[in-house]
């Protein structure tokens, strides 16, 4: 089998170390590659290369992104019916769906040659929505993996800072090394350009995955609940879990804003500040500052707590956001030095909030009894995509309605003006819901989380 040839042969229980870290990071790394160039450049490549009207890429994101919902919540139900293998419950879905996720991500940049005009949307939903369900069949595991490598909190704080790093890295080659290769002299999007980084990035991706499988573990095995409840009452459970409500739709109202501006950031440059080459520099610099806060993400955590730590990032993020929005004439150097620091805000955020997912199913565990890692996380990542879908709709309607002519060389300059203030608009309102939802609907403090570990630690030793 495959997977024997690439699995170490050492036991899984092997204690947690750094092989463990790298290895995870390795796995949103992989994921982060495609999601990244996705969400930056697949509508640029369906309005100005594909030649699809903004408003049909729109209406396509939203039906993609509710489908994709849906999809990941019957994806966490198998996951979690099917079960544990001897190669562990969630590593082994990286491997088996990673080669065709990026097989059909190179696919959705593709253009080929004499596709009839009627056909091309038809071609962009087919192989656009069967690249999400594929990267559902990827994800869904690969977030949940991390409830199942550790319990240590310390432990899972430093895995979800791992896999922030990739995320980061990922997206920080991204910017830097698609807009190289997408754009021409004349500041125009190719198609050859497009399909060269989609082929790239796909090798890369591959890697990365088999890399995951091979260096992470699993070490906590729960029993299996015979008298497991269905769906619905776990739904029910979790309306009852203020900790899964509080950061579902703090990372929906943060995902919003954070997509909003990486969609409409090659547009930003293009269009009103009409300066590409600072493009992949804009699109960076907040990945620059994520990694900044990186080494001193654990020690707030420690001194404040996990909660608190996001409420000051959210808090912070806002607050620069707001700054950009009311700076008139906002030039593109001053948009990337405030990019820059409002980055150090949304990292905080970002490096911390993949721990409390783990937290809050220890507490759904804590509150019915039962251990539900897949349906749990996807029913979280679906918060997460059903914001992809609010984020890409608001951008193509917001082209459309501001005028934008796809496959035009040069937009009018209120079309620019219009897209550089809706994208700071909806950060600033974003964030600001974030961080109001973290601090008073997410009940999960550094206080509260110790009591509960403790209750949790009790209950499995008389089990």
């Amino acid at each position: 089998m495959f997977l024997d040839l690439i699995s170490k042969k050492e036991d899984q229980v092997k204690e947690f170390n750094m092989g463990d870290k790298i290895g995870y990071a390795f796995g949103d790394f992989g994921c982060a590659i495609f999601f990244t160039f996705v969400s930056s450049y697949l509508m640029v490549f369906y309005t100005d290369v594909l030649g699809v009207s903004a408003a049909a890429v729109a209406i396509l994101f939203v039906i993609a992104r509710v489908w994709d919902a849906i999809a990941d919540v019957v994806m966490g139900v198998i996951v979690d019916k099917i079960g544990s293998t001897r190669h562990g419950k969630f590593r082994p879905y990286v491997v088996r769906f990673g080669l065709p996720l990026v097989i059909v991500g190179v696919l959705c940049f593709t253009l080929i040659p004499g596709l009839p005009e009627n056909m091309k949307l038809t071609y962009a939903y087919v192989t656009y929505i069967l690249f999400g369900m594929l990267y559902t069949a990827v994800n869904i595991p690969y977030g949940s993996l991390a409830s199942v490598m550790s319990n240590d909190p310390d432990e899972r704080t430093a895995l979800s800072t791992f896999r922030n790093m990739g995320s980061m890295a990922a997206n920080i080659f991204v910017m830097f090394f698609v807009p190289e290769v997408v754009f021409n002299a004349q500041g125009a999007v190719t198609a050859e350009g497009f399909i060269l980084c989609a082929i790239i990035l796909a090798i890369i991706s591959t890697v990365s995955f088999f890399l995951n499988f091979r260096l992470t573990r699993e070490r906590i095995v729960h029993k299996t609940n015979q008298n497991k409840k269905g769906l619905l009452s776990t739904l029910k459970m979790l309306l009852k879990n203020r900790a899964f409500i509080g950061v579902s739709v703090a990372s929906f109202t943060m995902m919003g804003a954070s997509l909003t501006i990486t969609s409409l950031n090659v547009y930003i440059f293009k269009d009103y500040f009409n300066n590409t080459a600072l493009t992949s520099l804009g699109g960076m610099v907040g990945m620059v500052a994520s990694f900044c806060v990186i080494p001193f993400a654990g020690t707030i955590v420690k001194k404040i707590g996990k909660k608190e730590a996001t409420v000051l990032g959210g808090a912070f993020a806002t607050i620069i956001y707001g700054i950009m929005l009311i700076i008139p004439n906002l030039t593109a150097i001053a948009y990337i030095v405030l990019s820059f620091i409002a980055g150090l805000g949304t990292g905080l955020i970002n490096t911390i909030i993949w721990a409390l997912v783990s937290d809050v199913i220890d507490y759904q565990e804590y509150i019915s009894g039962e251990r539900n890692e897949g349906t749990v996380y996807s029913l979280y990542s679906l918060a997460r995509k059903l914001a992809q879908a609010v984020s890409g709709g608001i951008g193509g309607v917001a082209l459309s309605i501001l005028g934008y002519k796809s496959g035009a060389a040069v937009q009018a300059a209120s079309v620019g003006l219009g897209i550089k203030n809706m994208a700071l608009g909806i950060a600033v309102f974003g964030y600001l819901l974030t961080t109001l939802i973290l601090l008073f609907v997410y009940n999960l403090s550094k206080k509260r989380l110790a009591e509960v570990n403790n209750e949790l630690a009790k209950k499995r030793v008389m089990v």
